[in-house]
């Protein structure tokens, strides 16, 4: 599994997921919505919605996207 995170540095709820990321074994890549359009478009194209933070889930190919912070964090959490 591959694992994004759509976001921009002045989210608050963006700045939550990002400090609980070093805590955790799991590779995030981090797309910055704000810096690359097209991670923005991406998403949009996707879900239909530009609300960050935003985290895919790709299972090879196979896409989920989780929302909210609290949501995203425990996801990790549990892998």
């Amino acid at each position: 599994m591959k694992y994004a995170l759509y976001y921009y540095d002045a989210c608050p709820f963006c700045q939550r997921v990002l400090r609980a990321l070093p805590g955790l074994n799991v590779e995030v890549e981090k797309r910055n919505v704000l810096t690359n359009r097209k991670f923005s478009e991406q998403q949009y194209e996707a879900t239909g919605r530009t609300t960050v933070p935003c985290l895919l889930i790709d299972d090879n190919g196979k896409e989920k996207w989780m929302y909210e912070s609290a949501d995203i964090i425990r996801f990790l959490q549990g892998l």
